[in-house]
């Protein structure tokens, strides 16, 4: 009954403001400090958010798409309770997630997946398999080409649907076997992506490539070692955790591949670079042509794939060449003081960070629903306000 519902309330055990828009009979006030407590509380699908826009982000290199797209599918799911059901996993409409969760909570996990992707990508100079505008062609080395945008398509919905595999409904200090297979299938997946796409760039060396999608397979079963036995009993502090010490890994493997460039870059990259010493005019030797720096192919080839051309001048390599030879990419310098003095400073706000996260101030201490947290207690599989239902 009503009244019951109203005082069940009692030993602080279940919290029960309808911030999901669930069946459930809101309380008729508002506590600010439970509600910031259940923001940060539970253990819901927030790793999968994190792990997907990287994954995007990698595919596609494009920040404001994936902010849009962010948005986007946070619109479809509430969206969706228009078929009678909710989410992408077909849940039902009182299973639906809490009002933060969709604002709050998986909007900013989305936002680190994209930043500690864009750290990822500049380090280990990640190419987008896909680039905007869509032409007509079926050229497989031209990311602006319908071809790519297929290939994009499928790879980007095949990592997708292997990440809904996630699943922590057992919570906190509990083994979720299942993502270890999720860890298992998403790797083999992205080696299988980086077979597929050792050939669609030119710009590259076999070596580049493999290294970029190693890097990405390992950063991933990094991101999901942790869901695997959650030892936090709160999702969004364990994922800063996770953020803050994988970016500050990158930090320093940046600073240490731009202190050693003509070794560790050519391990990694396997790209040759010219000396500065020799005039960039003998660049275009037959006998020394393969010193070239990489990154002239590829500002060329960027610079003519929208038109579909097939060649490349000597002219525009020589200029190209010329540009690199009087201004050297950053990224093939070493650190300067001022930056590695940012490093440090970056490096110990994310070390205060981790310390906090790891105290986990602020949890809500009631019983939560299992799946999506939403803040009422687990009945017969779904939300416990369906219970309520029909007597209210």
């Amino acid at each position: 009954t009503e009244s019951d519902f109203a005082t069940a309330k009692e030993g602080k055990d279940i919290f029960f403001y309808d911030l999901g828009g669930t069946l459930c009979m809101c309380e008729w006030k508002w506590d600010v400090s439970e509600y910031w407590s259940k923001v940060i509380s539970g253990f819901a699908f927030n790793f999968a958010h994190v792990i997907g826009t990287f994954e995007f982000y990698i595919l596609t290199g494009n920040t404001k798409m994936l902010i849009i797209a962010v948005f986007v599918n946070e619109m479809i799911e509430e969206l969706w309770l228009t078929s009678g059901y909710w989410g992408f996993t077909l849940d039902p409409p009182m299973d639906m997630e809490a009002r933060y969760d969709s604002l709050i909570r998986d909007t900013v996990c989305c936002f680190l997946g994209i930043g500690l992707a864009r750290k990822f990508a500049k380090v280990f100079r990640v190419k987008p398999i896909v680039k905007a505008p869509i032409v007509l062609g079926w050229d497989m080395k031209n990311p602006h080409s319908i071809a790519r945008w297929l290939k994009f398509a499928v790879e980007g919905i095949a990592l997708w649907q292997i990440t809904l595999v996630y699943n922590a409904d057992l919570g906190p200090h509990k083994f979720n076997p299942g993502n270890i297979l999720l860890l298992v299938a998403y790797s083999a997946t992205i080696m299988v992506i980086c077979y597929w796409n050792m050939s669609d760039f030119p710009e590259c060396t076999r070596r580049h490539v493999i290294t970029w999608h190693l890097g990405w397979m390992v950063f991933s079963i990094y991101l999901f070692l942790y869901t695997i036995y959650p030892t936090f009993d709160s999702a969004m502090y364990l994922i800063f955790v996770v953020e803050c010490s994988a970016s500050i890994v990158i930090y320093w493997t940046d600073v240490y591949i731009r202190c050693n460039v003509n070794d560790v870059q050519r391990k990694l990259f396997g790209s040759p670079f010219a000396s500065k010493n020799s005039g960039y005019n003998n660049l275009l030797e037959e006998e020394t042509r393969s010193l070239i720096p990489l990154s002239c192919y590829r500002e060329a080839l960027d610079s003519v794939d929208r038109s579909g051309a097939e060649k490349v001048s000597m002219e525009a390599l020589k200029k190209l060449a010329a540009d690199l030879h009087h201004n050297p990419d950053p990224a093939e310098l070493a650190p300067t003081k001022s930056e590695i003095a940012g490093i440090i400073f970056k490096t110990a706000v994310r070390i205060i960070l981790i310390l906090i996260c790891c105290s986990q101030p602020f949890l809500w201490d009631g019983i939560q629903y299992k799946r999506h947290w939403c803040g009422n207690p687990l009945v017969m599989g779904f939300n416990g306000c369906a219970k309520y239902h029909d007597e209210l």
